[in-house]
C-alpha cells in the first residue's frame, strides 16, 4: 500500500514526529513536579538545620546554667600546677559534673524548651520500686514513690510532692497549670484536677501532703462533711525524661 500511495512516507514521518514530540502539558507538569521536589528538599534542609540549632542552643544553655564556673575557668590563662591537691580538686569537680545535669537531647528539649514526650514511652509508667523521683537536671527530690499511681494517661503521674517548695507552678496562656522544678526551673509537666479520690489513699499519706501543693482536686457531688473522702486530689502529669529514680536502700 505504501508503494501505491506516494504520500505514505510523509504520513509515516508525521506519525513518528508525533510519537517523539512531547506534549506541552507534559513538559509543564514535569517542570512543576521538579519545582515541588526542590522545594521539599529545601524545606527538609531548613527544618534539619533548625533542629540542630535548637539542640545546640539548649545544650549551651544547660551547660551555662548547670556549670556556671566552667566558662570562667576556661577563660583564665593561668599555668597548671601538677600537684596532688589540684588533682583531687579536678576529680571532685568531674564527679560533681557527672552527678548533675544531663546530656540527653530529649531530656534537654523537655526541661529547657517545654516539649512533651509521647505517651506510653516512659519506663516509669511501669515502675513499682520504692524510692524517690528526682529532677534529671539538678537532682532535686520531687516526688515520693508512695505518691505515684496509675492514671491511665500514658505519663508518670503523682498526687503529691515530696515536700514543700520542691515543685513550682505557673498558669500558662491556655489555662493549663505548668509544674516546674523549683531548684533549676526545668519543665516537668502539667497539673490536672482529676487525681485519685481521697478515699482510695492512706490516711497517713494524706496527712503528709505539703502545704504548697495545689488545692485543685475535683469534688464529687455530695462530698461535703463525711463524704469528703470522695473528693479528688491533683494529678501531677510528668514527663518521664525529666525525672530520674533513686531506689530506696534496704
Amino acid at each position: 500500500l505504501s508503494t501505491l500511495n506516494p504520500n505514505s512516507q510523509l504520513i509515516n514521518n508525521l506519525h513518528k514526529q508525533q510519537k517523539t514530540k512531547r506534549h506541552p502539558r507534559t513538559i509543564l507538569l514535569g517542570r512543576y513536579m521538579m519545582m515541588r521536589m526542590r522545594a521539599a528538599a529545601t524545606t527538609s534542609r531548613f527544618l534539619l538545620c533548625t533542629a540542630i540549632i535548637l539542640t545546640s542552643a539548649s545544650t549551651a544553655a544547660f551547660c551555662s546554667s548547670a556549670n556556671p564556673s566552667t566558662s570562667s575557668r576556661q577563660s583564665r590563662n593561668t599555668p597548671t600546677i601538677h600537684t596532688l591537691k589540684a588533682t583531687e580538686n579536678k576529680n571532685e569537680a568531674d564527679q560533681v559534673k557527672e552527678e548533675t545535669g544531663t546530656w540527653n537531647p530529649f531530656s534537654l528539649a523537655v526541661l529547657k524548651l517545654g516539649l512533651t514526650e509521647p505517651a506510653w514511652t516512659s519506663s516509669f509508667n511501669y515502675k513499682k520500686a520504692s524510692g524517690t523521683y528526682i529532677c534529671a537536671n539538678c537532682r532535686s527530690p520531687l516526688f515520693p514513690s508512695s505518691a505515684k499511681y496509675d492514671s491511665g494517661s500514658g505519663w508518670p503521674s503523682f498526687w503529691k510532692t515530696i515536700e514543700s517548695d520542691r515543685v513550682s507552678m505557673e498558669r500558662q496562656w491556655d489555662g493549663k497549670i505548668e509544674c516546674k522544678c523549683a531548684s533549676c526551673d526545668g519543665h516537668l509537666g502539667h497539673i490536672f484536677p482529676d487525681g485519685p479520690t481521697r478515699g482510695s489513699l492512706e490516711v497517713e499519706e494524706l496527712e503528709m501532703v505539703p502545704d504548697t501543693d495545689p488545692k485543685i482536686g475535683y469534688k464529687v457531688q455530695g462530698s461535703d462533711g463525711e463524704s469528703n473522702k470522695y473528693s479528688r486530689m491533683p494529678r501531677f502529669c510528668v514527663n518521664g525524661v525529666a525525672l530520674r529514680f533513686e531506689e530506696e536502700k534496704p
